[in-house]
């Protein structure tokens, strides 16, 4: 008695064979792929007014924080550092007033003094509000941006949150 009459294993056994042991193998013994780690949580800021100059040091290198500010109001935009931390599409708006970059739509409109917005079109002024209105849902609101000479507002130990 020859074994291989016996047991007839073709080329399709065979085919067959492989995929079951793979789905085996997937099933029972291949570990799942570890979860990135979650991001790193920033404590939230103190809420406080800011010169231009102030707002500087929020740029996201020399700070973990990131801010920006937007029509006066300065946003804390942390959460967002893939879209304004170093090396991103708007990392140039932040630690910044972006209220003329954003109402032209070009981040080199950005200046590193007090910017007076009063001559933006009436268009330009509706598409910054807009960006105003859409940062104002997405991210706290840390305080005021302030004039040469404008003094602050005591906000105490409140902390800026959405």
């Amino acid at each position: 008695m020859d074994i291989s009459s016996v047991f007839e294993i073709g080329y399709t056994d065979v085919i067959l064979l492989v995929l079951l042991i793979y789905v085996i193998y997937k099933l029972f013994f291949k570990k799942a792929d570890p979860l990135p780690p979650p991001p790193k949580r920033v404590p939230p800021l103190k809420k406080q007014d800011m010169t231009v100059e102030q707002l500087k040091v929020y740029n996201g290198t020399d700070n973990e924080h990131i801010c920006m500010g937007v029509l006066g109001k300065i946003y804390d935009v942390t959460r967002g550092r893939d879209f304004y931390g170093p090396g991103s599409a708007y990392e140039n708006l932040a630690g910044h007033d972006a209220t003329r970059a954003l109402a032209n739509m070009d981040v080199k409109l950005v200046k590193d003094n007090y910017d007076d917005t009063s001559d933006l079109t009436p268009s330009e002024l509706e598409e910054v509000k807009e960006w105003a209105e859409r940062l104002s849902f997405k991210y706290p609101v840390v305080g005021q941006l302030l004039k040469p000479d404008e003094k602050p507002q005591d906000y105490g130990d409140q902390l800026a949150e959405l």
